[in-house]
């Protein structure tokens, strides 16, 4: 498949999923039972064509999706559009014994994602993220000495032969930590400063986080003395007035102050090792482009990412992204990441997964030409 050629396809499987017929549903439950939990972390992420793709089996949307996932002799394959193409899925950690269990997933194949908190001060009436699908599992984070615990069980036995391919494979595995905003940005980041730490005694591997950004940006500091490869503090809508009627309760903290969170993370962490998140599909496209600009030239990684009308967010009878602009938009985006010496080397966490957007692919195929 040629490159453009497979930028479109993922655009399209980022925007409508897969359709799943009773068969593929069956085996599907037999290896990978989360997928069809509803929800965003539990999508699917898998191979096609040796690249990484985030895409929904479980939501209605899903269900009008042009592209199938089948089984076929013990192989899945991805049909529609006149295509029948292979895909892989990453494999299933190693058990701990450990709260993680279940918990932590390869959302690329040497990213391990965790969610250690599913509780958000923003989850309340009149103040939830309208694209949002997130729902309580637990009622506060999950300590971090016990996420410690159950990561260091996981890195030994990641070293163990039987998980992997090579000598050298074993240094490839970074850790990605993401989740709701327990109580307030500050709490959360207090959090996630002692698991930090708490990683660190037994590991060296790069670590990022998905957070929103706290009122005190010397957390931002502490963060990095704690031992943070990189940041990722998603805006997602650009325009203040708009993030208020999306975002009602996370608008609460200003544009203005996501920005003086930039500007401070930045020389903290490196260029390019904060990024964040812009939504494509719930906001105009030049708003988007004028905001990945403003974040490029001081340093941002920027990241679009379709809206996808899951079926447990306020947002779920509004249609999805456009694929086609999409693809405009992350090449565009790809054009302003070289003009600002933003390049795909070095990055960590979902920055570099890229499962879930398409600007990583636009800019190696630039790097590559």
């Amino acid at each position: 498949m040629k490159q453009e050629d497979f930028i479109l396809r993922k655009a399209e499987l980022l925007c409508y999923g897969f359709k799943t017929d009773e068969t593929v549903k069956e085996q599907l439950r037999k290896e990978h039972d989360e997928f069809f939990e509803k929800g965003f972390i539990d999508a699917v992420n898998l191979t096609l064509g040796g690249h990484n793709i985030c895409a929904n089996v479980a939501e209605e949307f899903s269900a009008r999706s042009p592209y199938s996932l089948i089984y076929e002799n013990g192989t899945y394959y991805m049909t529609g559009n006149g295509m029948k193409e292979p895909v892989g899925f990453y494999p299933k950690l190693p058990k701990t014994g450990t709260v993680i269990d279940g918990m932590a997933q390869l959302h690329a194949r040497y990213c391990i994602n965790l969610w250690p908190n599913t509780a958000c001060c923003f989850d309340a009436d009149k103040k939830k993220c309208k694209f949002c699908s997130i729902k309580e599992r637990q009622a506060e984070p999950v300590p971090a000495e016990k996420i410690g615990e159950g990561l260091r069980i996981l890195l030994e036995k990641l070293e163990e032969p039987f998980f992997r391919e090579s000598r050298s494979d074993t240094d490839k595995y970074e850790i990605n930590l993401s989740g709701g905003t327990y109580r307030s940005p500050d709490i959360m980041a207090d959090y996630w400063i002692s698991l930090v730490k708490e990683i660190r005694k037994f590991s060296d591997r790069a670590i990022t986080v998905e957070m929103a950004p706290p009122a005190d940006l010397e957390k931002l500091r502490e963060l990095k003395a704690a031992g943070l490869t990189s940041l990722i503090m998603n805006l997602e809508v650009a325009k203040q007035e708009l993030r208020e009627k999306i975002c009602p309760g996370k608008a609460g903290i200003s544009y203005e102050h996501y920005h003086a969170a930039f500007r401070a993370a930045v020389p903290l962490f490196g260029w390019g090792k904060v990024s964040s998140v812009l939504i494509e599909g719930i906001q105009p496209a030049q708003d988007i482009l004028d905001e990945c600009e403003k974040m490029a030239k001081i340093g941002v990684f920027p990241s679009i990412m379709p809206f996808r009308p899951l079926d447990e967010c306020e947002l779920n009878d509004t249609a999805g992204c456009n694929p086609e602009e999409l693809v405009m938009l992350s090449e565009k985006l790809a054009e302003m990441m070289k003009k600002y010496n933003h390049n795909s080397r070095g990055k960590n966490g979902c920055t570099d997964c890229a499962g879930c957007s398409l600007e990583f692919d636009c800019l190696r195929r630039r790097e590559e030409a």
